[in-house]
């Protein structure tokens, strides 16, 4: 009997599999994901979140071939499906909230995501993460960042092991990754420019290690930056270049401002606002960056 609860998706992957006499676990070994998520899918609950799964396109693919069904059975089936990748988006934290920071972007982002993998900035420490999460803090002196100088090799493996402990419990969920160290990283580097290099190719490390591991993509890719910090190294970055490369190089935009956040153009324009070169007047400042903002957000991301 099905649960109640269950969708349409589900409903049709559990009869399917109860046709071909497979169970949880043999039904997850063929289609690659964890039992957990099986259930979740069937029953319509995620226990993480009291939500339906959402399976991206890649997943759905999968259990079809699992299943010996046509991918678009199991998709007329069911529930609409997440396409095949997770935004790259960029944090400015203005004022830290103080409910924590990933309990902010929980708040704000969180609908799309079963379970947070957050790397924490070292320096912060007490916050109240949600229960979905798995916390990490990678010390400085310590392995990845054993020396002032930025190891990518490093950072990527260290990843990567980060994520292959989560794949036994959490493989084809929706999992999105919290990078907040970034800014606190670079006020550690003798080179803070090295940190805003890796951002050019960090989603692409990203999406390899969650496929990899996880069998999706991430639901969603955070790199986090405090304004204070990115002011602090004001005398050995160029802050309206690094800004602008943060802008280029995600997806989207969100500033925190205390409880409060700010997406889209108007994100853009309070983190170009807080770049103002020396010498600029504010006001002839802000309405450059009002028109420059909305232009930035209107290019589209690779």
């Amino acid at each position: 009997m099905h649960s109640r609860h269950a969708s349409p998706l589900g409903a049709e992957i559990r009869d399917r599999r109860l046709q071909l006499g497979l169970s949880v676990r043999a039904l997850a070994v063929r289609a690659d994901i964890s039992p957990a998520y099986v259930t979740a899918l069937e029953t319509g609950n995620s226990p993480s979140t009291r939500r339906p799964p959402a399976p991206s396109l890649a997943i759905v693919r999968r259990l079809a071939a699992a299943l010996d069904l046509e991918l678009e059975a199991l998709i007329r089936a069911g529930d609409p499906v997440r396409p095949d990748h997770g935004a790259h988006v960029l944090v400015y934290v203005a004022v830290p909230p103080p409910g924590g920071l990933l309990a902010t972007l929980d708040a704000a982002l969180g609908t799309d995501v079963d379970h947070w993998l957050h790397l924490a900035d070292p320096r912060r420490t007490g916050d109240d993460d949600p229960a979905r999460a798995t916390t990490r803090r990678f010390a400085f002196g310590a392995y990845p960042y054993a020396t002032p100088y930025l190891d990518p090799d490093a950072l990527v493996d260290a990843l990567d092991r980060e994520v292959a402990a989560l794949a036994t419990a959490h493989r084809g969920e929706r999992v999105g990754l919290l990078i907040a160290d970034c800014s606190a990283v670079m006020r550690y580097l003798q080179d803070a420019t090295a940190e805003i290099a890796l951002e050019a190719s960090w989603h692409q490390h990203v999406q390899r290690i969650w496929q990899e591991h996880l069998g999706s993509v991430p639901a969603v890719d955070v790199c986090a930056y405090d304004r204070d910090d990115l002011a602090a190294l004001g005398l050995t970055i160029d802050q309206l270049a690094t800004a602008l490369e943060l802008i280029r190089c995600h997806d989207q935009a969100l500033v925190i401002d205390g409880d409060g956040t700010v997406a889209g153009a108007a994100a853009i324009r309070r983190i170009l606002d807080d770049a103002r070169p020396t010498g600029a007047s504010r006001a002839g400042w802000q309405q450059l960056t009002a028109a420059a903002a909305q232009t930035l957000a209107a290019i589209p991301r690779a």
